[in-house]
């Protein structure tokens, strides 16, 4: 894995997601998540909106991963910006049904209290989320 930023605490609470999320373990590390959890989803989703709370975060990742026989991405960048990691990623899936085999680059940004995970807004161009990020 090559990633380009520093190795913080929240670095590696997210690091941690994108790990068990490439070996098909759902929804992710639990410890990791604050009870009110949000997952928000951009527009031009199949479902946009927010999600709150870890049950409903739980459907969102695993309804995102219905659709994939696999879904890999590899960090090529975790950054820190205050509370938040700014995390661009390439990924690799094939499609369930259809077979098809697809890559391609999008981010994400986690927001982090105390150690847990409070926020996962993810974006479709690998841009967005540092757009959105605040110092």
């Amino acid at each position: 894995m090559n990633v380009r930023s520093p190795m913080g605490t929240n670095v590696e609470i997210v690091r941690r997601f994108y790990e068990t999320w490439s070996r098909g373990e759902l929804p992710g590390p639990v410890d990791y998540m604050d009870p009110d959890i949000e997952y928000v989803n951009p527009e031009g989703a199949i479902e946009p909106g927010t999600r709150q709370g870890i049950a409903a975060f739980s459907a969102a990742v695993n309804k995102t991963y219905e659709a994939w026989e696999y879904w890999h991405a590899e960090p090529e960048e975790l950054r820190e910006v205050g509370n938040t990691v700014v995390a661009v990623l390439t990924y690799r899936t094939k499609g369930r049904g259809s077979g098809v085999e697809m890559e391609g680059r999008e981010s994400a940004l986690w927001t982090l209290r105390d150690g847990k995970v409070v926020r996962y807004e993810w974006f479709h161009g690998p841009g967005d989320a540092a757009a959105a990020a605040v110092p």
